[in-house]
Formats: structure tokens, sequence, C-alpha cells
């Protein structure tokens, strides 16, 4: 599975999805921060959920849309500037981290995860 698994992050602009489906643009455009786009590539997915420090790992709060018949998943999301660990929940137990961003130092529980930086710190 690994091997047919690819992902990045988009940081302040919407890659493959230029309207965001989860997040309405009036909540984007009001948003403090930067916005930012969570894409990963799981074509046998039947779900995906973002989790980080940013929502208190919660697996339901933040779920990916499906784009049409390519596997692809994103979410795009208003963060503010801080560094903040992150996972992708598939299926609602397997936890992948980003290939395409740094990894973040495991946690106790030994599950992978990835860090994004939003401005200077």
């Amino acid at each position: 599975m690994a091997a047919g698994l690819a992902a990045l992050v988009v940081v302040g602009r919407a890659w493959l999805n230029p309207q965001p489906e989860t997040i309405s643009e009036a909540a984007v455009a009001g948003a403090q921060g930067t916005v930012v786009q969570f894409v990963i590539v799981v074509p046998a997915a039947a779900t995906v959920s973002l989790v980080g420090d940013f929502n208190d790992w919660s697996d339901g709060a933040m779920p990916l849309q499906r784009q049409a018949g390519n596997g692809v998943w994103s979410i795009t999301v208003p963060l503010d500037p801080g560094r903040y660990r992150y996972a992708f929940l598939v299926d609602g137990s397997t936890w992948l981290s980003d290939p395409s961003a740094p990894p973040a130092l495991d946690d106790e529980f030994g599950r992978p995860g990835s860090v994004v930086t939003i401005g200077e710190l």
C-alpha cells in the first residue's frame, strides 16, 4: 500500500480543488492565518481524515473530500502561525505520514506523523 501512496501539502493556494468542499469560502476568507491544503493519494480508501495538534487529534473533525475517480483526497484548513504535528487517518485505523513533509518525532504511541510550519518561528 505504501508504494502507491503519495502526498503533498500546498500552502497558500488551492492546487487540486479551488473551491474547498469542507470549509466554506466565507470561513476561509475570514480566517486568521494561512490557508493550507492537505492532499494525499489513497485510491483504495473509503474515508480519510486529517488529525493533528490543530484539532486535538480528533478522527472525525476534518474529513477529506475525495476527488472524482482519481484516489486523491484533500481538505483546505486555515492555520495560525506555528508548528503543527499531523497525520492522515485512513479508514479509521491506518495512520499515514505525509511523505512530502518533514517527519515528526515519534510519539509515545508509535504512530507516524509529519510536521508543517506556518510563518516564521
